[in-house]
């Protein structure tokens, strides 16, 4: 591929260690680059995460009309039009299937000692709407804890395959540092993915996503089927190079 017509990129370890904004020099390469090609932002992470941490440390003269971003992994798009941000689309889960998402998940972690016995901090369901999250350590646990209980992500991976066959119609990932993500099947990352591809009139092949969650069971692994290049990363370092 030569320069691509779009980039796409993860937050959490990928743009900014996770739980942190991104470091100025992040900041300026993305601010280089939307110069060159339009940036879209798919992420795990909801809007306000994006507008705290990504959006408020951007300099004011930045071409925000060549962002597009893609909170809740694509279940809602915010574009920026007037000097605001506005939300093109919102696919919330109804209340029904959140109860059912949220029942189901405490049901099963009474299957695996290591997060029914686990020391956690706050709540450890984040309903958004667009998407439940779940973390074993809980929500406010410190960032030492939410990086360093599951680095390998056996233990989440291990309940997303616990989850799957009790949530039929929906995609159980590994999320964050801590998290795993749950959404209706059909609206993964691939969907921003396959938005933008028509929104822009660009075909898949000719975008670039960077992420560190490409790995099976990933939430960074749905995009592969829409055909886009990808390039996996490890780490801020890795994305900055």
């Amino acid at each position: 591929m030569g320069l691509p017509r779009i980039v796409l990129f993860d937050l959490d370890d990928t743009l900014a260690e996770s739980f942190r904004p991104p470091t100025p020099d992040m900041i300026e390469r993305l601010e280089r680059m939307v110069a060159l090609v339009p940036v879209a932002i798919i992420t795990g992470g909801g809007f306000e995460r994006i507008r705290r941490d990504f959006l408020s440390v951007m300099r004011s003269g930045t071409d925000f009309s060549r962002f597009f971003l893609f909170p809740n992994s694509s279940a809602q798009c915010y574009l920026y039009r007037d000097g605001s941000w506005e939300k093109e689309y919102d696919l919330l889960l109804g209340l029904e299937e959140r109860n059912f998402i949220k029942k189901t998940i405490l049901e099963t972690i009474e299957e695996m000692p290591e997060c029914r016995d686990l020391q956690y901090y706050g709540e450890r369901i984040d309903d958004r709407e667009a998407q439940i999250a779940f973390t074993a350590v809980g929500l406010d646990a410190p960032r030492e804890i939410k990086v360093g209980w599951d680095a390998d992500r056996s233990m989440r991976l291990r309940l997303c395959s616990l989850l799957a066959p009790k949530l039929p119609g929906f995609d159980v990932v590994v999320g964050g540092a801590s998290s795993i993500d749950i959404n209706r099947q059909t609206i993964n990352k691939s969907y921003g993915v396959g938005w933008l591809s028509k929104r822009l009139n660009i075909p898949a092949s000719e975008m670039l996503f960077i992420g560190d969650g490409l790995l099976p069971g990933g939430n960074d692994a749905p995009v592969i089927s829409t055909g886009v290049e990808t390039k996996v990363v490890m780490n801020p370092a890795d994305t900055a190079q």
